[in-house]
């Protein structure tokens, strides 16, 4: 504390008058005046009281004046002592502000995540959806770190943080996602600001949970294809149909025209380069988050089947509005007149749908338009894709993402595989199918070595 003896002056002590004692309700009571600074900024007295209990007689005067001192003492060494913290305060701040680093390093954590996230809304790109994401993670951050200067904040900090969310009850996976977040802000502070270092090195980024994986069996996928056919081709049975059969999520069901089924039934082929997302001012037609998204899939017959059928209900729901027939720009599940349906809209019909058939995936849950997602991946690995060309035909940016998150254990192809190993192990006679295998592995082969040589 060498510092503040150096840096004390005589008009940092405090200005108290003497004590004085007066006589109230028949007690001593001892006066001060303090010396303050008014609302104007200039210099203002003010008095303070205090009663000693004592009554006032002439016998108890001295013990009066002597509980006045200890009083007015107590006063002088609670005013020194917030001077000296007040000075103390300042000089860490100056300690945790070195030469040349930004002056932003002194704001709190939530201020300087308020300025983080400007940021991020200034950068061209980054999707509402996103931005929202940050600021409802930013608030539960901010709810927990210590009042303290972005400088200041300390790794056992953020470990505090991520504690408190836990307790909350918050799951493994908004909790990582806050850690994210803080990361990318205190990276911020580093690389821009000239912080020393990032107070999230070394705190164990909590380990998220294993996504939901509640796709159907081939039994089950295939019991629920024929469900579907046979039902009234509503925008819920129809995106539930291309679900299955061709993996496209919600947003891009509902941003289907008929002049994209169209062209996808002269091509062979359905493109998928667009999406209804929600924008800054309600939902938007654009394309996709990532360019793997934007991709061609194989158009099967059973897919034809469910376009074809949902023509043909449109027909019907655009003539009972009086719309006329579905035109080239109206979409596929869309409502007649030609606008589009909203994709929380359409989960919700067939979430509906759903609990009313009592459909459930193999972990016992309702079906969701998402577990179709799931389905459709896993039946793809499972009839022999290659992980690549599912991951193309999902639109996933890289095959990792389809093996983890999208594809569920299959037993059925478990079990072929196995048997296939029997087979080889007793020296049985190779099947059609082993045929085949031998088939592509030569071609493949042939391919590889046409590549290599040119």
């Amino acid at each position: 504390m060498g510092w503040l003896v150096d840096r004390w002056t005589d008009e940092d002590a405090a200005e108290i008058s003497s004590g004085s004692l007066r006589r109230r309700d028949g007690h001593w009571v001892a006066l001060v005046r303090v010396k303050g600074v008014g609302p104007d900024g200039q210099a203002a007295w003010r008095q303070l009281t205090h009663d000693t209990g004592l009554v006032a007689e002439e016998a108890t005067r001295k013990k009066a004046e002597e509980a006045c001192r200890r009083w007015r003492d107590a006063i002088i060494v609670r005013a020194t002592l917030v001077r000296a913290e007040r000075m103390a305060d300042e000089h860490t701040a100056e300690l945790l502000r070195p030469r040349g680093v930004s002056e932003r390093l002194t704001m709190g954590f939530d201020d300087y995540a308020k300025h983080w996230l400007e940021v991020k809304k200034s950068v061209r790109g980054v999707a509402p959806a996103t931005l929202r994401s940050y600021s409802v993670n930013i608030r539960l951050l901010a709810r927990h770190m210590p009042d303290k200067p972005m400088a200041a904040i300390t790794t056992e900090d953020i470990e505090g943080v991520l504690a408190a969310i836990f307790d909350e009850g918050y799951s493994t996976t908004t909790a990582k996602k806050c850690m994210n977040v803080a990361i990318a802000i205190f990276r911020r502070a580093v690389l821009v600001d000239g912080l020393q270092r990032s107070p999230c090195e070394g705190v164990a980024t909590p380990t998220q949970a294993p996504p939901r994986q509640n796709a159907l069996g081939e039994d089950g996928w295939r019991r629920l294809l024929d469900e579907l056919s046979g039902m009234r081709q509503t925008p819920a049975v129809c995106a539930g149909r291309l679900a299955l059969l061709m993996g496209v999520t919600r947003e891009e069901i509902c941003a289907l025209t008929w002049r994209d089924w169209d062209l996808a039934e002269e091509r062979g082929e359905l493109r998928i380069d667009c999406a209804i997302a929600l924008g800054e001012s309600g939902y938007e037609r654009r394309g996709p988050k990532t360019s793997a998204r934007v991709r061609s899939i194989p158009l099967t017959d059973a897919a034809r089947d469910a376009g074809e059928a949902r023509r043909r209900e449109a027909e019907a729901e655009w003539k009972a509005a009086g719309c006329g027939r579905p035109g080239p720009d109206d979409y596929m599940v869309g409502h007649p007149g030609g606008t589009w349906l909203v994709p929380s809209t359409l989960s919700t019909a067939w979430s509906t749908l759903s609990h009313a058939n009592g459909w459930k995936g193999e972990k016992g849950l309702a079906l969701t338009l998402h577990d179709l997602r799931h389905t459709f991946a896993t039946r793809l690995v499972a009839a022999g894709a290659d992980v690549k060309s599912t991951s193309r035909i999902m639109g996933h940016s890289t095959p990792s993402t389809t093996l983890k998150v999208y594809v569920s254990e299959d037993e059925e192809a478990k079990r072929k595989a196995m048997d296939g190993v029997e087979r080889r192990l007793e020296g049985r006679n190779a099947t059609a199918a082993d045929q085949d295998a031998k088939l592509v592995g030569a071609l493949a082969r042939a391919i590889r070595s046409a590549m290599e040589n040119g």
